[in-house]
């Protein structure tokens, strides 16, 4: 299945967001932390690659596939692969640790809800896809 250039677009700008968002909170609220582009470049690294074990792996698996039927179950259209659900639900996750306040979260998660809810046949807007993906991510993935 080819995924079309705008939903491209869309995960990469959510990503971009999430991953420097998670920078920038972890910038800030530890001592002595790398920069926040350097810690950007670090949680982006660690979302790309492979894990070395493979228990690590079916947890990861399992995390992510628990947050896709949570997000499917709200109407949450199949648009998004799973490599990248399971980096948005982690950096959903790492915002929420942090104390990122939920509107921020919101408001970072908006390019893929927005593309998201344009593809739900009318069944979620913008906002209530990003509500979904912050709750599921709560609930089922952190």
């Amino acid at each position: 299945m080819s995924t079309p250039t705008s939903l491209r677009r869309g995960l990469r700008s959510v990503m971009a967001g999430v991953i420097g968002a998670v920078g920038i909170v972890s910038s800030v609220t530890a001592c002595g932390a790398p920069a926040a582009s350097d810690s950007a470049a670090a949680a982006t690294e660690t979302v790309t690659t492979t894990p070395a074990s493979e228990p690590a792996t079916t947890a990861s698996d399992a995390r992510t596939a628990r947050y896709a039927r949570a997000v499917l179950a709200g109407g949450f259209p199949p648009v998004v692969p799973d490599p990248t659900l399971f980096a948005v639900g982690e950096g959903v996750c790492r915002q929420l640790a942090a104390g990122t306040p939920d509107s921020v979260v919101l408001e970072q998660l908006r390019p893929v809800s927005d593309y998201a809810a344009s593809l739900s046949g009318g069944a979620l807007t913008g906002e209530s896809a990003a509500q979904l993906l912050l709750s599921a991510a709560r609930t089922d993935f952190c």
